[in-house]
């Protein structure tokens, strides 16, 4: 549970965007919990994050010292424990069989069951959602769960989505993507993820905006929802 985040260059900045944002406690909650998620399978993010609270450490050292108040540090003592990372190796360990074999935490306290029929809404053959609520007034995330070898709808985006895959994988137009890794599309883009022949794929998506099915069938199922 390594992944390499196959994307194009231009998206390991916003990937250490993401990483710097996280630790400095500026994310909204749905892409803060993808980006914890995300540390959990992938070292090369741990050591980043960990770098980053080091210097972090330093630099606060080096600072000329203010008064804090009452309960400032053990605020602060608990936020750095809440940010440590999770390394992989520790995840091969968890006697909860949901876990080991397909989430690790912090994700896993946020999916139901995966045989609970009743907490997955079928959005198309072979593909099912679970929606979570975090409150936002804009955007969506959820968790998907695409069948061995089924292809998603092509589809485009008002808005910039951010993918984790959590188990299996899946191909698009960018690359081929493994548990671990985060895909990233961009406002206007186009693409249909298609999941990997060897097993069910389960990712989680933050879109900042919708989606809209292209294609002249597409287009009829968008009118249909509205």
């Amino acid at each position: 549970m390594n992944g390499s985040v196959p994307t194009p260059k231009d998206h390991t900045d916003i990937l250490d965007s993401l990483l710097v944002d996280y630790v400095n406690g500026g994310l909204p909650a749905a892409l803060e919990l993808l980006v914890e998620t995300h540390i959990a399978m992938n070292n090369k993010s741990a050591r980043t994050v960990d770098l980053l609270l080091h210097v972090g450490g330093y630099l606060l050292e080096e600072s000329e010292p203010v008064s804090m108040s009452e309960g400032a540090l053990e605020a602060v003592m608990a936020e750095i424990e809440r940010t440590k990372p999770v390394q992989a190796s520790a995840l091969q360990d968890n006697d909860d069989p949901l876990v080991s074999a397909h989430l690790p935490r912090p994700i896993a306290d946020y999916m139901p069951d995966l045989d609970c029929a009743q907490s997955w809404r079928r959005v198309g053959i072979g593909l099912a959602e679970h929606q979570l609520d975090f409150g936002q007034t804009k955007g969506k995330a959820t968790i998907y769960r695409i069948a061995p070898g089924v292809a998603v709808p092509t589809h485009s985006h008002k808005g910039s989505e951010i993918t984790l895959v959590l188990a299996g994988g899946f191909s698009d137009e960018n690359g081929s993507y493994v548990p671990g890794d985060i895909a990233i599309q961009h406002a206007g883009s186009v693409h249909q993820p298609v999941a990997d022949d060897d097993g069910e794929c389960i990712v989680y998506a933050v879109n900042e905006d919708s989606i809209e099915l292209t294609g002249p069938l597409g287009r009829m199922l968008n009118l249909l929802v509205r």
